[in-house]
């Protein structure tokens, strides 16, 4: 005869260890990443921003976004930009040079949620 015992959870409805409602990464000197809502294991977020000096640079308006979804889109503003000399598109270019920077060392969510010089808990 199997006897089964109750395990005594502490699972909460709508909450996971897997899901991190801010995570903020202090990226270089004067850059800090934002990120909503990141889910370690679908390596997803609900969105991103990247902020200099308190001010929001560059962001995503998706509400829903993967990790190479959101790598394609920073390396894609890389592009576009690279070439300009207005000093927003400066401004948005060096943000997402320090980004990219940090997507090649932590290559997922969950790698960005172990980082060094994260801000939040």
């Amino acid at each position: 005869m199997l006897k089964m015992k109750n395990a005594l959870t502490t699972n909460h409805v709508g909450k996971s260890p897997d899901i991190v409602k801010l995570l903020r990464i202090q990226a270089t000197e004067s850059h800090v990443v934002e990120f909503d809502n990141v889910d370690t294991r679908f390596n997803d977020c609900s969105n991103w921003q990247i902020m200099v000096d308190g001010e929001r640079i560059l962001f995503s308006t998706r509400m829903h976004e993967r990790f190479s979804d959101m790598k394609a889109a920073v390396l894609a503003t890389v592009a576009v930009c690279g070439n300009r000399a207005t000093p927003s598109d400066s401004a948005m270019l060096d943000s997402a040079q320090a980004m990219m920077k940090m997507l090649d060392v932590y290559p997922s969510f969950a790698a960005l949620a172990e980082h060094p010089k994260r801000l939040t808990n």
